[in-house]
């Protein structure tokens, strides 16, 4: 006991206390002072565990896995993997993305260096897994072990490298270069991979859940993507995470007091989404201060309502991250046992908590990320030529895909779309070869959900088209998703410069809408959304649309009521809002909300549907040329019972090629 203490002090806390011989990190602690020490050597000694007690200075930092192939003259390294989770987790219990997603070019030459001095100097002939700690920018040796590791299917399977075969072929005699794979850093391949693994705590109820360095997971997953976020996303669905946000989402933390300083960041994001917040006392403290609202809730072993909460339903994600004493396990335990239970993830780290966290923040779903052929895998980043173009600033990504060789649309709009890290767009728009009109389109929102109809993306198309010679007529039929549109286009010195399409009929039946709403024809209907009281006018414009008349249109908080009015209960399926302002019988003044986009300067079915509203509110005439003032220029629309017509500009922004 004593020369533990010692040994600790002099270290200097914190100090990972374990037996010089373990399997899967059994009875490995971290121990932060000198009580901790003191409880752990009470447990060791009176399990009478024979092998030596070592006490080693902690260190939190980067954790890295490389796994090398050496025939004791070159070396093969097929990948790097990095842990988002900080040491202290064991490498069996923590999510590992390859290639390392945040150590620079400088240091990577350095791990490739040291790991092939290593492995030489071992002479070892064969696997070899080495794991380092990246702390205050320095590289250290966590430990060496001449043997496969459970990274070695991962970074198989994804780099096309038989790891297996190829270190068995090197134990028998052959050397590395003559198989075909080379030496040093093998070449990355055009994909993201991140392993996850799995619990299974449902089924072992009385155990501590915490992650720790004593390894407690029974499985592992792989999630592939193009980027990080979507291989992430994958691999924490396939593990059994609950990806999505409920309508009324809550997150339950408690975080011991050296973690509240990091909590504070997880919590503003948490907060941004729409999450409402529960806290302990003093996580709530350190929470509030930067003015993230926040509700006090008892600690877990003194307050019922914390399991209240969890039966109403009203906490999505549970944060935890406590003490070593005997009391906070229990409950800890208690409280894990029923998350599990229903479902709730019950986050222990918070790197993990912040992985989570950005994953929630991001467009993927389910629905809009890309099914991969793990056979089959690609080698290189496709190039992709591509058109943007705008109309009003209603901007659209243009893709041919005339032979079907895009397969999955979806996942190009959350990377393409994004004005950050993509191109930037409104949306995505394919163009397919048709068995009944000269070409066919199909429309994809900014976050990957597939729109039926747009009128602004139609224009460009016929423009695309025409000025590409694909279409070499300035009358041309588009197959949409709401059946096949008459597009007329007007041309200067042989380019397009705007163009008509005939949108087909408007209704205000809005019985194809499938609305929460008990009435046919929903005209100056009066509902509460975001806690205010408004009139809206519903449109079938192929896709639906609720129309709001406004004093201001400008005076409007698009940024706020749009996602309210997007996701309320009375539009199951989404819907496109318009704020109107009706200027003169001619003119019409709108800002619009894009179901899946977000505001946008223009949207054409958006302009019609205004003026559909507008003339069923007596304010404008059938048969006329309305202007729709948007924020990025005007749009032209006719409406009559027969059809609407929508005329405007289209312009190309630039063209180029993308990789993916």
């Amino acid at each position: 006991m004593e020369e533990a203490l010692a040994a600790a002090n002099e270290l200097g806390y914190p100090v990972l206390l374990r037996p010089s011989y373990v399997i899967g990190g059994q009875n490995m602690v971290i121990a932060h002072n000198d009580e901790e020490v003191r409880r752990y050597m009470e447990i060791i000694l009176s399990g009478k565990i024979e092998n030596p007690v070592l006490v080693d200075q902690y260190l939190m930092g980067k954790e890295l896995e490389v796994d090398v192939i050496s025939d004791g003259t070159d070396v093969l390294i097929p990948g790097v993997m990095q842990h988002i989770e900080r040491t202290g987790v064991h490498s069996g219990d923590s999510i590992a993305v390859y290639p390392p997603f945040s150590i620079g070019d400088k240091m990577l030459k350095t791990i490739i260096d040291c790991s092939e001095k290593l492995a030489l100097s071992l002479k070892t002939r064969g696997l070899i897994n080495i794991q380092y700690l990246i702390y205050q920018g320095e590289l250290y040796v966590i430990e060496v072990n001449p043997r496969a590791s459970r990274t070695v299917p991962y970074i198989s399977k994804v780099t096309g490298v038989p790891m297996v075969d190829l270190a068995t072929r090197v134990m028998v005699g052959q050397p590395l270069k003559a198989l075909g794979y080379g030496t040093g850093l093998y070449h990355q391949p055009p994909y993201v991979a991140v392993k996850v693994p799995v619990f299974s705590f449902e089924k072992i109820t009385d155990a501590n859940a915490a992650l720790s360095p004593e390894m407690k997971s029974t499985g592992e997953v792989l999630g592939l993507g193009a980027n990080m976020q979507e291989a992430l996303f994958k691999g924490l669905v396939s593990a059994g995470y609950k990806v999505e946000k409920s309508r009324h989402a809550g997150v339950l933390i408690s975080v011991n007091r050296r973690d509240q300083p990091e909590i504070v960041n997880i919590a503003r994001k948490l907060d941004e989404m729409g999450f409402r917040l529960y806290a302990t006392d003093g996580t709530a403290r350190e929470i509030g201060r930067l003015g993230t609202d926040v509700e006090v809730v008892g600690k877990l072993g003194r307050d019922n309502r914390v399991f209240q909460l969890l039966e109403a339903g009203k906490i999505d994600y549970v944060i935890l991250t406590g003490s070593t004493e005997p009391e906070y396990i229990r409950d800890f335990i208690h409280l894990n046992h029923r998350c599990v239970q229903l479902g709730i993830p019950c986050l222990t780290s918070l790197d993990t908590a912040g992985a989570l966290t950005d994953i929630l923040a991001s467009r993927y779903n389910q629905g809009n990320t890309e099914l991969i052929d793990i056979c089959h895998l690609r080698t290189e980043r496709q190039k992709l030529p591509f058109a943007k173009m705008q109309t009003c600033g209603n901007d659209y990504i243009f893709l041919e895909d005339f032979n079907g060789q895009i397969t999955c649309p979806e996942a190009l709009c959350v990377t393409l779309c994004d004005r950050h890290y993509g191109i930037g767009a409104d949306g995505i728009i394919l163009m397919e070869r048709s068995q009944k009109a000269d070409a066919k389109m199909r429309m994809f929102n900014a976050d990957g959900s597939e729109g039926s109809m747009a009128g602004n993306a139609l224009r460009c198309m016929a423009k695309y088209l025409y000025d590409n010679h694909i279409v070499p007529r300035e009358e041309m039929a588009i197959e949409t998703d709401k059946g096949t549109k008459r597009v007329q286009v007007y041309t200067a010195n042989g380019k397009v410069t705007s163009a008509c399409v005939d949108m087909g009929y408007a209704t205000l039946d809005t019985t194809a809408l499938h609305l929460n709403i008990p009435k046919r024809y929903v005209v100056d209907y009066p509902v509460e959304i975001g806690g205010e009281p408004w009139n809206i006018t519903c449109v079938d414009m192929g896709n639906p649309h609720c129309v709001v008349f406004c004093p201001r249109v400008d005076g409007v908080d698009v940024g706020r009521i749009g996602p309210q009015f997007e996701h309320a209960s009375y539009f199951p399926d989404r819907i496109n809002t318009e704020f109107i302002r009706v200027v003169n019988p001619s003119t019409i003044k709108m800002r619009v909300w894009e179901r899946g986009s977000g505001e946008t300067m223009a949207c054409g079915t958006g302009a019609c549907a205004a003026v559909v509203a507008a003339v069923a509110a007596g304010q404008c005439e059938q048969g006329r040329d309305i202007t729709v003032r948007v924020r990025g220029g005007d749009l032209v629309v006719n409406y009559t019972d027969e059809a609407v017509t929508l005329t405007g500009d289209a312009k190309l922004v630039y063209t180029g090629t993308v990789e993916y």
